[in-house]
């Protein structure tokens, strides 16, 4: 078999290192595989749009693969440069640069053999040398990426300011200047990077937009004190410490994800604990309404919601510099003064601040920026002061491309599907398997490399074969961020959801029992309970999937049980391993079990004709549904010149092109 990988970033490189491999896990199996790079390095994103004091938003324990580990003494968030190191070292490990071709761009694909009888692809590529060669193949890997062609939006009378420039093209605080006001639109977590890198620069002025709000999130785990009025903290305590673990490696995963019932999996449990957790914890840390020591920019009520935004973990940055204008002063109402008894986190301060303003309207001659009144706090704030930006930063985020599959190469056969096209867990089409997407998810909290490992890993046990069961369509919306239909950002899932849906389809996924059994045939290293513990407390690491399975790697146990050992111990003071995994594990775990028990007595009663049969409801796939159908009547409604009309829950047309709020990662 022959495989084509198209792109050289983490998505291709996972998905070459598991193709060059197939025949140690699948005896019997060789795949002949290229992976096509235009760039001179690899890297992807992390070798083209790197910026000054670029840092990954997702821990190192969740980011990096499987079975090659960072180092022991990496921050617990690597630098844009690390990471492009790292993965350079992951090529030269599983010895994959004889397969890699640099500077090679794909020019198409099409299918093989005649119009009537098209069988296999055809990839036409440029060699560095200028020679357009083709290469027959069997299946293609689209492994280029979610972040291709810079998204701009329409501003009139962007012209108007000395500079402008897409997030693509910064680099450095060099493109700042001296003594300018810059202007940074956007919410996600490059614009939050870039505004804090003004800040920090000689400039005059930081004006931060955004449209629809965002929802802040911490990348550690607060420095929440218990009973400080007590045990009296340091004034200058910090909001984060050095120990505190990172946040995506500090939940648990039994209940959540695993052995979860189908009637709480299909339901809106799980996400509303999400959903609480995340806004409740940072109430409780902060008292802010609206994220983590957010008291401004705050999501539209109708959105928010888990299930449908994406966290911005580049909060930290920004935080304190936004933040202060905007805190409540005057006496705190009782909830809040009991709140602070009990538990207190420590925020910082700045003299710097970064305004904040809702989107421009315009640019008018003389280079002033006129905003959109979207009726809250901060557009009264500035909207009658001169804000005439010498630089202006578009940092909104980026639309797919696939260049190389042109219908004109492929007239007459069947069209290629694209990534939005595909309906087998957002990996390819149902009715074509050879051609995969992988990468092209984004967690609203997690990173995208791990899951793309195992979208590798899916996939290509597919192309061989080897998947056992049915991939059924049902089992596609639980793990989806709910979005309409036209939204830019319509490919969100929930990051350990989604990767334990991966696992189980094939029969990756370890029992209890199977775990169990490992860690007592590993107890000689270590205590046989360790692996259990981790494996239920901790996320769904992708290693966890490679205990058992197809793709099961002997190195596994140790990676669990040493390396990812660190996020269990690490837990400590109020989010302590009884906060963040015992308390869930007792909440979810009631959930699924009251629900075991009401299905068994359920179908006994109605085998007996006592009782109607329960019909349980897919509740995301409704609401989907729900979207779909609001946006197609709304869209009837403008075709038809009506006005624009505002649904029961406060939807536009306008917000459906535009959700969900969301923020861009690196």
């Amino acid at each position: 078999m022959r495989v084509a990988v198209i792109g050289g970033g983490p998505s291709g490189l996972v998905t070459l290192k598991y193709l060059s491999q197939a025949g140690d896990f699948f005896p019997g199996t060789h795949i002949e595989a290229k992976l096509f790079e235009a760039a001179s390095q690899i890297g992807g994103i992390f070798y083209h749009h790197v910026y000054e004091d670029a840092e990954l938003v997702s821990s190192k324990f969740l980011t990096s693969f499987s079975d090659f580990r960072p180092r022991r003494d990496d921050p617990d968030f690597l630098s844009a440069e690390r990471y492009l190191e790292y993965l350079n070292q992951y090529a030269s490990a599983f010895d994959l640069w004889p397969h890699i071709h640099l500077s090679t761009r794909v020019l198409s694909v099409r299918r093989g053999g005649d119009v009537a009888e098209a069988s296999g692809h055809v990839v036409t590529y440029r060699t560095p040398e200028g020679e357009e060669v083709e290469w027959e193949c069997d299946a293609v890997a689209v492994c280029s990426g979610l972040h291709q062609v810079p998204n701009i939006p329409d501003l009139p009378g962007v012209e108007n300011v000395p500079v402008v420039m897409h997030s693509a093209d910064f680099k450095s605080r060099e493109q700042f200047g001296v003594d300018k006001t810059v202007l940074v639109l956007g919410c996600g977590e490059t614009s939050f990077d870039i505004a804090a890198l003004a800040i920090r620069s000689p400039t005059k002025r930081v004006v931060l937009c955004h449209r629809n709000g965002w929802l802040a999130a911490p990348k550690k785990l607060a420095n929440t004190r218990f009973l400080p009025k007590i045990w009296k903290p340091p004034k200058d305590a910090p909001t984060y410490l050095p120990e505190s673990p990172p946040v995506d490696v500090s939940h648990l995963s039994l209940f959540d994800t695993m052995y979860v019932h189908p009637i709480v999996r299909d339901s809106m449990i799980v996400w509303d604990h999400y959903d609480k957790v995340a806004v409740g914890s940072a109430w409780i840390s902060t008292g802010a309404p609206h994220g983590f020591d957010q008291f401004i920019g705050a999501v539209p009520p109708e959105k928010f919601h888990a299930s449908r935004l994406f966290f911005n973990k580049a909060w930290p940055n920004v935080n304190k510099h936004v933040t202060p204008p905007w805190r409540p002063r005057g006496p705190k109402p009782l909830p809040d003064r009991i709140r602070e008894y009990i538990l207190h986190t420590p925020v910082e301060d700045s003299d710097k601040i970064i305004d904040l303003a809702p989107f421009p309207s315009h640019i008018d001659p003389s280079g002033v920026a006129h905003f959109q009144d979207n009726g809250r706090e901060e557009y009264h704030s500035i909207k009658n002061q001169l804000i005439k930006p010498d630089v202006l930063i578009f940092a909104t985020g980026y639309l797919q491309s696939f260049p190389f599959l042109p219908p004109p190469a492929n007239q007459g056969r069947k069209p290629y599907p694209l990534a939005h096209d595909t309906d087998v867990r957002a990996i390819w089409k149902r009715d074509d398997p050879t051609v995969a997407f992988i990468g092209f998810v984004r967690p609203g909290f997690g990173a995208i490399p791990p899951l793309s490992e195992l979208q590798a890993m899916l996939w290509i046990a597919h192309l061989l074969g080897r998947v056992r069961k049915p991939l059924l369509p049902e089992d596609e919306w639980h793990y989806r961020l709910i979005a309409p239909p036209a939204a830019r950002l319509g490919y969100g899932v929930e990051h350990d959801s989604y990767a334990y849906q991966l696992a189980l389809d094939m029969d990756a996924a370890p029992s209890f029992t199977q775990v169990v059994r490992l860690g007592f045939a590993h107890a000689a290293r270590r205590p046989f309970w360790r692996l259990p513990w981790i494996w239920a407390a901790a996320p769904n690491f992708t290693v966890k999937f490679r205990l058992v399975g197809p793709w099961a790697w002997p190195g596994a146990v140790q990676v669990m049980t040493e390396d990812l050992w660190e996020v269990i111990t690490r837990r400590k003071g109020v989010f302590s391993n009884f906060t963040l995994a015992v308390i869930p594990m007792i909440q979810l775990g009631l959930a699924s079990a009251y629900y075991l028990v009401y299905a068994r007595v359920n179908g006994f009663l109605s085998r007996c004709g006592l009782a109607k049969p329960f019909q349980p409801v897919n509740e995301p796939k409704r609401q989907f549904e729900e979207l779909a159908r609001k946006a197609k009547a709304m869209e009837a409604e403008k075709m038809n010149g009506t006005k624009k009309s505002t649904t029961t829950d406060g939807t536009t047309v306008d917000d459906i092109k535009s959700e969900p709020a969301a923020t861009m990662n690196h």
